[in-house]
């Protein structure tokens, strides 16, 4: 009798564990947003009032979405969006066809949108799967535009470069399936051809070294996650 009571518990104990196994969550849907800075530096040919200008283009904020799907307790695959946001005027020294250069009015809104696939892993830090620490690296497309102005002329650039990314965040659950998290990013790639388009013309230019258009940027977001 006591062999059978014996076996009868360790067969629960196993459908029970293989039940939990079951319960573990296998989807992940995150969504984000926050600030950003650009981590690159302004080069050295701006100065003076041009040079603070484009320092403060380097802050801006982000919005975000990732969706992944774990194949077990600690990894899984998914998809990446993240895009930053900068946009300032001001009054700075710009290029004249005919004088050089001239003080004039200058607007830029720039967009930096990342597009890519992740590898990632996670650590249920409680045995009941409320919190959870999470890590994901990426690899991509990042599009860059600005839509800018000088002088009354609008002025668009747009570019493109292979970007790849590493996260890190941590997720507490407020309801059943329903979390909140924040989250670390860092995104890289640089831009080396640009199109431009001026006055009703467009030219492609490529970037010399110390011309590069550096997207690197740093984000620190917060918002909702569902655990499925």
């Amino acid at each position: 009798m006591k062999k059978l009571s014996l076996l009868f518990m360790m067969s629960a104990l196993a459908f029970g564990v293989k039940a939990q196994d079951k319960d573990v969550p296998r989807f992940r849907i995150a969504v984000n947003g926050g600030y950003s800075y650009r981590i690159g530096k302004v080069p050295s040919s701006f100065s003076g009032d041009a040079r603070d200008y484009m320092k403060k283009l380097k802050s801006g904020f982000n919005v975000g979405a990732d969706v992944q799907y774990y194949f077990n307790d600690e990894w899984g695959v998914g998809v990446k969006y993240l895009r930053f946001q900068a946009s300032g005027s001001g009054v700075v020294a710009a290029e004249s066809p005919s004088d050089g250069y001239m003080r004039t009015n200058v607007a830029d809104n720039i967009g930096i949108t990342f597009y890519g696939a992740t590898f990632c892993g996670r650590v249920y830090t409680k045995s009941d799967y409320s919190q959870a620490f999470l890590i994901g690296a990426s690899l991509g497309y990042m599009r860059y535009r600005d839509n800018g102005q000088v002088a009354a002329y609008p002025v668009t650039i747009k570019g493109g470069a292979l970007g790849s990314g590493l996260d890190v965040g941590y997720d507490i659950r407020i309801a059943r399936k329903l979390y909140a998290g924040a989250q670390f990013s860092y995104l890289a790639g640089t831009v080396g051809r640009v199109t431009i388009e001026r006055a009703g013309m467009t030219e492609t230019r490529e970037l010399k070294d110390d011309q590069r258009e550096n997207l690197s940027h740093l984000s620190l977001s917060a918002g909702l996650r569902f655990h499925l």
